[in-house]
Parts: C-alpha cells; structure tokens; sequence
C-alpha cells in the first residue's frame, strides 16, 4: 500500500515526498526522503517528520489503537500553523472503524445490515452464557440450533488478524478464558457466503464508490488467511454496495478521504449483504485501483479532499487481480 501509494503521488510532480522506513528495511524508492526508524523510536521520527511536511498521510492498522493514536496526534498538530494537514477521517470515523463493538452499534442504529457482536467478557458469565444457548436477544429466535460456527476477533484488530472459527458456542468459550482472551476479544456467528469489499470516497457525509470487490480468503485451520483480491471482481452488487456506502458516509460524518468497507454476500439468502467492517484508511485493494480506474487514485483522494467542490469523474471499472 505504502509503495503504491507513492508511486501514484510521485506520478503528479507536484509534492516532495516524506515517508518513514524501518532501518531494517530498504527504502522506499519513490519517495525523495526517507526516514529511518530504529526500534523504539517510532513516535519521536514521526513526530520530526510531521514538522516537516504540509500534509500527512497515514498508513497504519486498527492493531492496538496505532491508527486511532496517530490520527489523533495528528488532528492535534493541526491545530498548529506549521504542522500537517491529516489526509483522512476525523477522530469519530476513525474509532468507530478501530472498535468492532462501536461499529456494530453505529450500523444498527443507521439501519445497515451486520452481525451481532457479543462481548467477551459478557460470554464468561454463566447466566450469560447459558440464556446465549437459548435465546438470542438480537434476533427474538433460539440460536443453538441455528448457528453451527463462531467467530472470535480482537476488539481492534485489522483484516484477518487474530481471527478464530469455532465449531461451537463451548469451544469458543474455553479459547476465550485462555490467557485473559475474553478482555480484547469479541464473538459473533460465522456467516457462510462470498467475502467481498468496496473501496469509496467520503466528503462532508455524501459518499462516491471507487471499486465492488471480491476478496479471496482462505480457512487454514481455525484461521482465515487473505490470498488475493479481484478488483472489481463483485460488480453486479454495484448498485447496492453504492447506496450501503451512502449510508456510511452519513453514518460517519468526518469521514474523510479514502475509506474501505468489508461485506459478505449471503448468495444462499437472496444476496443479503452483511457490512463487517469499515476501515478509515487504505485497504489492500488501493494496489490495484490505478489500473482498475484508468486514473490516478490518489490525485482523486487529493481532490475530494481539498476541493469542498469535488466532483467524481468518469472512471473505468476494469478487474484487476492482486496476488498476495
């Protein structure tokens, strides 16, 4: 993402590119300099580089707050003349996207299809636990007999990350009392169906699709494993992932910039689409969007978001595969 993200902004001849590099690490060639990191010392070389530079762009997973931290360091040194303007979501968009629970709540109370959530920590109370086999307060039905898999996440964790299926509510439970699991993790049922994704634009609560995509992910064991994305692979669902985006845009109103929402498509179940997460930042499908649209995307990141008058122009929607 970082890579193809510069090689697109260096294209446009109009910015000095700053980026940072583990020392570890070549640096990246299309940047014009390139700061190394030693270990420890992450925070002390942004922070000289934000003095450096007019605008900012992170990249950075969910993980352990890192993207919440660092979009609100930034939005802070904003305040400051001589420091970056954030190229991406406001602080709201961006915990709603870090916290899988508080994402859960915003896209019920915006009506948009998802998957309950239950907390860990509510799964370690026998009552809890035992009325959970029985009834399902969500949905008004029993789900012992209807959920035959369960997921559990990290309550801020990044694409497949952390991610376990079980075979049962049991076998959840006693992975998620090892280790103190239950205190960063949350459950929901496993939803059989086609892992898809869209990449959009958001502005001031209106929303503009980029790209419908299928994301190809694998069961290895207990985990999930991404292989590969097909940009525009999904694109009979545009019309419905455009206006689920629409909803998120008003859903989140400093959303800003690029953001990427991960969906199931039920086939069995009349296409019902269920959004499992939104990510405010770059999304692995960024990689293949320049060939897919047959233009720059981040000239088009830049001008949604520093024209209040921005305009979506004509783009291609090719399929373009990513292997990883």
């Amino acid at each position: 993402m970082r890579d193809a993200l510069l090689r697109d902004l260096n294209v446009l001849k109009q910015y000095q590119l700053i980026t940072l590099h583990d020392m570890r690490l070549a640096p990246s060639e299309y940047a014009q300099e390139s700061m190394a990191v030693a270990a420890g010392e992450f925070k002390k070389v942004f922070r000289k580089a934000l003095k450096q530079a007019d605008l900012v762009w992170v990249i950075a997973p969910e993980t352990d707050g890192v993207l919440l931290e660092l979009t609100e360091h930034c939005l802070k040194a904003e305040e400051k003349a001589n420091d970056a303007f954030l190229l991406g979501c406001g602080f709201d968009a961006t915990l709603t996207g870090t916290s899988k629970s508080l994402c859960f709540e915003a896209m019920q109370a915006a009506h948009i299809f998802t998957l309950p959530v239950y907390a860990g920590e509510d799964l370690m109370q026998p009552d809890y636990y035992n009325s959970l086999n029985q009834y399902d307060s969500l949905s008004k039905k029993n789900i012992s007999q209807n959920i035959s898999k369960w997921v559990a996440k990290p309550e801020d964790g990044a694409g497949c990350e952390g991610v376990q299926v079980f075979d049962s509510l049991h076998d959840l439970k006693l992975w998620i009392t090892e280790d103190d699991r239950y205190l960063n993790y949350l459950a929901q049922p496993y939803q059989a169906g086609v892992a898809a994704s869209f990449s959009m634009l958001c502005r001031d609560g209106k929303s503009w699709l980029l790209s419908c995509n299928q994301q190809h992910i694998t069961l290895d064991g207990s985990q999930f494993k991404l292989t590969g994305i097909t940009v525009n692979g999904m694109l009979p669902y545009w019309q419905r992932f455009e206006t689920i985006a629409r909803k998120i845009a008003k859903m989140l109103p400093d959303a800003l910039g690029y953001v990427g929402v991960d969906v199931i498509v039920d086939v069995e179940n009349n296409d019902k689409i269920y959004v499992v997460e939104i990510n405010p930042r770059l999304t692995t499908s960024y990689i293949g969007l320049h060939e897919a649209l047959n233009y720059n995307p981040a000239k088009l990141i830049l001008d949604c978001v520093l024209n209040d008058k921005f305009e979506m122009p004509v783009l291609a929607r090719k399929q373009v595969e990513i292997q990883l």
